[in-house]
């Protein structure tokens, strides 16, 4: 047990140091154009782990949107993209990114070939909002990302002063039981310092949580009905805290890991 928990200590410290601030991408792709969008983000992912070698970023991960929507209608986003950073001035730092490119294939594509794919970036994307975030708090984790891994975003939107105190004194809590009933592998709170001129103005902030399968065990978490009344005050307080948005139901695609 002591192992266990020397282990997720281990890898919460990693992990604060590898993710201070990252940007999140929301993609819309034109229609018809998936298959080849992946195609584009595979020879991205070989840019992206040259870059994690040289330690110019943290860690890139693709994410399909698989929320369920109602019949006839399309979802807002069909992919999001993550890049992740030790802090601002990794992320902010003057990379030739067609050096890596042409690095990371160097043999395997023709330097034409290389130069069209990283011109051509956005040729399959509708249009693409981006976010930058920076992490405040998080919890362990204790699952690795994988195709089977229930992972959600949920977008905020602070009401008032007290919000980040609430989420992440008290509610952060609540995430930390279902983490050591197996039920959660992580959660994590993110604050949206910048944004591009189409993203969405109301939100300011994002939570992502990871869960450690579909099937999920009991919670121990107290009843709403069974709490305490000052629990219950504190709930009422944090809830009218923010704003929340409907969540973003992601399945993992692809990463630098």
């Amino acid at each position: 047990m002591k192992k266990i928990i020397f282990s997720l200590i281990i890898c919460a410290i990693s992990f604060s140091v590898n993710a201070q601030v990252w940007q999140l991408e929301a993609i819309k792709l034109k229609k018809g154009s998936e298959k080849e969008y992946l195609e584009t983000e595979k020879f991205w992912g070989k840019v992206k782990k040259l870059a994690v070698k040289e330690e110019k970023l943290r860690a890139w991960y693709v994410f399909k949107n698989i929320t369920k929507v109602e019949e006839g209608k399309e979802r807002r986003y069909d992919y999001f993209v993550f890049n992740f950073y030790k802090d601002k001035a990794e992320m902010n730092s003057n990379i030739d990114m067609l050096d890596l490119a042409m690095r990371a294939h160097k043999g395997k594509l023709s330097k034409s070939k290389i130069r069209y794919n990283f011109q051509n970036w956005d040729s399959t994307r509708e249009y693409t909002n981006t976010y930058t975030l920076e992490r405040l708090d998080r919890t362990i984790n204790t699952v690795p990302v994988s195709k089977n891994t229930p992972v959600y975003i949920y977008p905020m939107a602070e009401k008032n002063e007290e919000y980040e105190n609430l989420e992440m004194k008290f509610a952060k809590k609540s995430h930390e039981i279902d983490i050591l009933d197996y039920r959660k592998a992580f959660w994590a709170f993110d604050k949206i310092i910048d944004r591009s001129e189409n993203a969405n103005r109301e939100i300011t902030h994002f939570t992502f949580e990871k869960y450690t399968s579909d099937n999920l065990p009991k919670s121990r978490r107290t009843d709403w009905d069974k709490m305490e009344y000052e629990e219950s005050l504190m709930w009422d307080m944090a809830l009218k805290s923010r704003k929340g948005f409907p969540r973003v139901q992601l399945e993992f695609v692809m990463s630098t890991e």
